[in-house]
C-alpha cells in the first residue's frame, strides 16, 4: 500500500480508538460535573471536569462538521489576539468555562431521560395511546406542541426526549414533525417558568417581581401557544395502522413516567437550593434514569436492562462529538471577546438610547448576540455589567424584551440547547432541524414581538 493510501486507514484507526476511548472519559467528565456541582468552587473535580471536557473537545472538533470546525477556528482566534494583545487574564477565563461545559454534561444526561419508556414492551401502548388522540381528532403535532411545553416548564429540553419516544413509537412518519412542533412549542416557556435558568437569572439581575413578570408575559403566552396549536392541528397527520391493542398499566406507566420525573425535578430542586436547576435536572434525571433500570433488573431477574441503559450512554457520550465542539467553542469565543472587551461599547450604546428604544434594542442584542454564538445566559450577565439591568424605568418591560429576543432566536440558531437537542435525536444538521425548518415561524415570531414590546412600552409608560 501506498504511502498516500495508508492516511485514510490510519485516519480511521485514530478515531476508532478515540471513539473508544470517549466512552470512559465521558464517563469520568460527568461523575466529576456531579460531584464539582455539590462542591462548588476550585478543587480536584472540578479540575477533573475541566480537564477531561478539554481532552473531549480536543478530540471531537476534528471529526465535527464544517461549521463546528469553522467556529472552533474564529473561537481560538479570538483567544489568541487576547492573548498576544496581553489582554487574557488566565483566572477569569478557566473559571468561565466551567458553565459551558455544564451546558454540554446536562445534555448528555437529559438524552437518556427517555430510556424507561424506550423499552421494545411499551412500543404497543405508545401506539395505542396516540391512536386513542388521532380517534379524538387531536393531530401528533399539538400532542407533541403540549408535551414539549408543559414537559420543559421542568425538565428543560429534556421534554423533546419524552416527545421524541412517544412519537417515534407512535407515529414515526410523523416524527420529525412532532419534534419540531415540540421545539416551537418548548420556546414560550422561558417567558414564564422560574425553573428556566434564563428566566432565573433575568429575575434576579432586572429585579421584577415574579408577579409583574407574569403579568406582562402571561397574554403573550397563551395567545402564542393557542395560535401555534391550532396551526400544528391543522397539518395533523394520522398515525399508520391505528393498533388495535387495549390500553393496559402500559400505557398508564407511559403517562406517568413523565410526571414521576417532573415532580422528581420539583423536590430535588426544592430540597437542594444551593445546587443550580442543571445541576438538579441533571442529576435527578441520572438518579431516576439508573433507579428504574437497577428495579427493573431485580424484577426480571435479567441484566438485560442494565445493558441497554449502558448501550444507550456509551452511544450518547461516543457520538457527543457537536455537542462539545459548539458549546466549548462557544464559551471560548465569549470569554475572548469579554477579555478583548469588544462588548463594552454596548453599554455605552444602550444608555445615549431614549427610554423607549431600550427594550427593543435589549431584544435585538440578545436574538443577534445568540446567533453569533453567545449563549443568553453569559450574554445577559455582560450586558448587565456594562448597562445595570436593575436601573430600568420597568423592570417587567426590560425582562421580557430579553425573554422575547431570546425566544425569536431560540430555534435559529445552532448554539441553543433546543437545537442541539433536537439535531442529537433527528440525527439531522442543526442548520436543518434549525433554521431551515423554523425561519417561518422566527419571523412570524419576531413581528410579534415588537408589536408586542411595543404594546408594552406605552402601556407601562417606558417612554
Amino acid at each position: 500500500m501506498t504511502e498516500d493510501g495508508d492516511r485514510p486507514a490510519s485516519s480511521g484507526a485514530v478515531r476508532r480508538w478515540l471513539d473508544a476511548a470517549r466512552a470512559p472519559l465521558g464517563a469520568v467528565f460527568l461523575v466529576a460535573y456531579a460531584v464539582a456541582a455539590f462542591a462548588p468552587g476550585w478543587g480536584v473535580a472540578t479540575a477533573v471536569f475541566l480537564g477531561s471536557g478539554l481532552i473531549l473537545y480536543a478530540a471531537s472538533v476534528p471529526f465535527s462538521s464544517s461549521f463546528h470546525k469553522g467556529l472552533a477556528l474564529v473561537a481560538l482566534a479570538a483567544l489568541g489576539v487576547a492573548i498576544v494583545t496581553g489582554k487574557f487574564d488566565a483566572g477569569e477565563f478557566v473559571g468561565g468555562l466551567p458553565a459551558y461545559f455544564g451546558v454540554v454534561a446536562v445534555l448528555l444526561v437529559l438524552s437518556a431521560a427517555g430510556y424507561p419508556i424506550r423499552a421494545a414492551r411499551y412500543t404497543a401502548q405508545i401506539r395505542a395511546l396516540m391512536g386513542a388522540l388521532t380517534r379524538r381528532g387531536v393531530g401528533p403535532g399539538p400532542t407533541a406542541g403540549v408535551l414539549g411545553h408543559v414537559l420543559g416548564a421542568v425538565l428543560d429540553v429534556g421534554s423533546l426526549v419524552l416527545v421524541d419516544v412517544i412519537s417515534r413509537r407512535g407515529a414515526p412518519a410523523a416524527r420529525l414533525e412532532a419534534l419540531t412542533w415540540a421545539g416551537r412549542a418548548f420556546s414560550f416557556v422561558p417567558l414564564w417558568t422560574t425553573l428556566n435558568l434564563l428566566t432565573a437569572t433575568t429575575i434576579e439581575l432586572t429585579g421584577v417581581a415574579y408577579g409583574a413578570l407574569l403579568a406582562v408575559s402571561l397574554p403573550f403566552v397563551v395567545v402564542g401557544m393557542v395560535v401555534l396549536l391550532v396551526v400544528a392541528q391543522r397539518g395533523k397527520r394520522e398515525i399508520e395502522d391505528i393498533p388495535d391493542t387495549p390500553l393496559n398499566r402500559g400505557a398508564a406507566a407511559v403517562l406517568l413516567y413523565p410526571v414521576l420525573l417532573v415532580a422528581a425535578v420539583a423536590v430535588a430542586n426544592r430540597l437542594l437550593p444551593g445546587l443550580s436547576l442543571t445541576a438538579a435536572i441533571a442529576i435527578t434525571v441520572a438518579v431516576v434514569v439508573a433507579s428504574i433500570a437497577v428495579l427493573a433488573t431485580v424484577l426480571l431477574r435479567s441484566t438485560s436492562p442494565l445493558q441497554r441503559l449502558n448501550d444507550e450512554v456509551r452511544g450518547s457520550l461516543v457520538s457527543s462529538h457537536a455537542e462539545f465542539a459548539i458549546f466549548v467553542s462557544a464559551g471560548i469565543l465569549v470569554l475572548s471577546l469579554e477579555a478583548l472587551g469588544a462588548l463594552a461599547p454596548l453599554g455605552e450604546a444602550l444608555g445615549a438610547l431614549p427610554p423607549s428604544l431600550v427594550a427593543p434594542a435589549l431584544a435585538l442584542i440578545l436574538g443577534l448576540g445568540f446567533m453569533a454564538g453567545i449563549h443568553v445566559v453569559p450574554l445577559v450577565l455582560l450586558i448587565n455589567t456594562a448597562f445595570p439591568l436593575s436601573e430600568g424605568p420597568s423592570p417587567a418591560l426590560w425582562a421580557v424584551a430579553i425573554l422575547l429576543g431570546s425566544q425569536c432566536a431560540l430555534l435559529l440558531t445552532p448554539f441553543s440547547n433546543s437545537v442541539t437537542m433536537l439535531a442529537r435525536l433527528s440525527e439531522l444538521h442543526p442548520l436543518e432541524i434549525g433554521p431551515k425548518r423554523n425561519w417561518k415561524f422566527a419571523i412570524v415570531l419576531t413581528v410579534a414581538s415588537a408589536a408586542y414590546l411595543t404594546l408594552l412600552t406605552f402601556l407601562l409608560g417606558a417612554t
